[in-house]
């Protein structure tokens, strides 16, 4: 106990000890989703996971079940998942002390928790000023559909851990920092974000046009220096690449896609997935869509009308297998981030680049997300097939980063602490205090048993 009686609070920073208590918080909240149930896709995550603890390679292609394909899709996600029951189960061989199923579950909050510590880095990193870090964090830690998928078998999980991290770097060499690590961390996040999730590829776009823009601008600058530990780094990205083009490359080549569709792979009569959407499916075509533009929602009116609501409703509330929208607490955070919006267009500066670098890609990635989601409602006669906000989790600390960033900006002393202090109440209200209090109303009967 002699480390304990030397350990003296006085210093360590503020900051770091309620960072520690956020990931304390976050972790607990998310050990209680870890038991709830409902959350989406979660048969076929459990399925590859099962796959890949199979073999510390890749399973072969079971050519009978379902609709479920291995070959040629990213799988690093489910791999980690395989790697980790098979080394707990040969430390429990007979008797384990929790389900296989809880296990991932419980891996999954875990990779959460480092994507709140790195909302914390990228908003500390932004703003200069650590408590901004916190909030970031504690934000996150308190929206409910991030906080729901994180006790999910899901691989946003990790899809969501790399991209906050790839920003982060990117960040950084934006900041004029060591140029050669700083630029391999963010392709070797890049890439492992891109080997768990295929809708990773565009973000992986946005950030790689981001960089070559900083390249470009501050080419006679550039200092590339190859210390022990950038020669370390660079190794570590050039097997990453290795894998990235093991993917993706072979199937380009053999298959003419990014990931192979069922059909190239196996008989038709096992592809038959999403069959209660076929009898809505009319394939977008811009043509017909023109000549029927006053009998179709044209797409302004369904941005203004239903998608940006949507989006709210998913983010702030949950909507998936199971659903819980506080609607009060929905529109009050709709609000909040409306009155970021607003201090962002009154104190928003052009020579500000990393706001400018952040604002790009959260635009970005949005505008995606929304053409992808009109096209399928589009091409299923809005049915609203796939529309949630979980989508946008990428850029999530993001948009809180961002929001913090110009509430600090705001000038008044006294409107300033009132909305941090409002910010801090509601996302609490939002949050774990939401779960706790409308628990027997509601989760009490989402409880996990399988």
């Amino acid at each position: 106990m002699s480390w304990i009686k030397k350990l003296n609070l006085k210093y360590i920073p503020t900051h770091k000890i309620l960072l520690i208590l956020v990931l304390v918080y976050f972790f607990v909240f998310g050990v209680f989703m870890a038991y709830t149930a409902g959350q989406p896709d979660q048969g076929p995550h459990q399925y590859f996971s099962k796959r890949f603890s199979e073999t510390w390679g890749f399973p072969e292609e079971d050519m009978e079940v379902g609709y479920y394909i291995v070959t040629g899709q990213p799988y690093l996600y489910y791999w980690l998942n395989g790697a980790i029951t098979k080394i707990y189960e040969f430390i429990f061989p007979n008797t384990p002390p929790i389900r296989t199923v809880i296990l991932w579950r419980l891996f999954s909050v875990l990779l959460s928790m480092f994507t709140v510590y790195y909302s914390y880095k990228l908003a500390k990193k932004v703003t200069g000023n650590p408590y901004a870090g916190v909030l970031a964090a504690f934000f996150l830690s308190n929206t409910l559909m991030f906080v729901f998928v994180s006790g999910a078998v899901n691989y946003d999980n990790l899809m969501n851990l790399a991209a906050m991290a790839a920003i982060y770097h990117l960040v950084n060499v934006y900041k004029g920092e060591n140029f050669v690590k700083q630029t391999a961390l963010t392709g070797t996040w890049v890439i492992i974000g891109s080997l768990t999730k295929e809708q990773f590829l565009l973000l992986t776009l946005i950030i790689f046009i981001s960089w070559i823009y900083y390249v470009i601008r501050n080419f006679r600058s550039l200092k590339l220096s190859f210390t022990k530990t950038n020669i370390l780094v660079v190794s570590i990205f050039v097997v990453f690449l290795a894998l990235f083009i093991g993917l993706y490359g072979v199937n380009l080549i053999r298959y003419s896609r990014t990931t192979p569709i069922c059909l190239q792979i196996k008989d038709p009569e096992n592809c038959g997935g999403f069959v209660n959407r076929r009898e809505f499916y009319s394939p977008f075509s811009l043509r017909v869509f023109w000549f029927q533009r006053d009998n179709t929602t044209n797409f302004i009116q369904y941005a203004q009308q239903f998608w940006f609501f949507k989006m709210a409703e998913s983010i702030w509330g949950i909507i998936s297998h199971n659903t819980f929208v506080p609607l009060l607490s929905v529109a009050l955070h709709t609000l909040l981030t409306f009155w970021g919006f607003i201090n962002l267009v009154r104190y928003w500066k052009p020579q500000d680049k990393i706001a400018n670098l952040l604002i790009f890609i959260l635009l970005a990635y949005s505008a995606y997300i929304f053409r992808m989601n009109f096209r399928n409602e589009v091409n299923y006669s809005f049915q609203h097939f796939g529309i949630s906000g979980r989508y946008l989790s990428p850029v999530y600390g993001v948009l809180f980063t961002l929001m913090i960033h110009y509430f600090l900006k705001i000038k008044s002393t006294l409107l300033q602490k009132v909305t941090l202090t409002l910010s801090i109440m509601l996302y609490f209200s939002g949050g774990l205090w939401m779960y706790v209090s409308r628990y027997a109303e509601r989760f009490v009967h989402w409880r996990f048993y399988q």
